[in-house]
């Protein structure tokens, strides 16, 4: 599978949640809901590739259904006001990423030897910081994703309470 591939999906779904790293929420346990899908086009994996996948134990994600997961948010996370972080994809950068009041804004731009691809993120704190909302859309040319592709994506976390279970990340 391709680097491009797992770039854009790997955004995608790590930057949903990044909208709230702020600031604006409250520390604690989080439970975090994200849900992508393709709007056009979709990973395109040759039979062999997914058959090897499959018997390394690799799963690809069901993009059509919710993923909740657990989070901690410590006093020193939610102290910082950050943006979504997209230092470990070296070839996206956003651009006119702010807060204002409690709405966050970013364009994504992530290049490479497949083409260049845009995205578009959005989202909004609410409950003084005990919950949040956001959306996430991505497009852009690349023939491992059935040529031009759209994907869209929202997230939502509300926070369960001031303490962290032992098991959440």
């Amino acid at each position: 599978m391709r680097k491009s591939i797992l770039s854009a999906t790997i955004i995608a779904i790590a930057a949903l949640p990044c909208v709230a790293q702020a600031a604006h929420r409250v520390p604690g346990q989080w439970e975090v809901t994200t849900q992508m899908h393709f709007v056009q086009g979709g990973i395109q994996i040759p039979p062999e590739v997914m058959a090897q996948m499959k018997a390394r134990g690799i799963k690809m994600p069901d993009f059509g259904t919710p993923h909740t997961f657990k989070h901690c948010l410590t006093t020193e996370e939610a102290a910082r006001d950050e943006h979504p972080d997209f230092s470990q994809e070296k070839n996206c950068t956003s651009q006119n990423a702010k807060w204002s009041g409690d709405h966050f804004h970013a364009d994504i731009t992530c290049g490479g030897n497949d083409g260049t691809r845009h995205g578009v993120i959005d989202g909004s704190i609410g409950s003084g910081g005990k919950s949040y909302a956001g959306t996430f859309r991505m497009e852009g040319d690349d023939p491992h994703m059935g040529g031009h592709f759209v994907m869209q994506g929202q997230s939502s976390g509300k926070w369960v309470g001031p303490t962290c279970a032992k098991d959440a990340s």
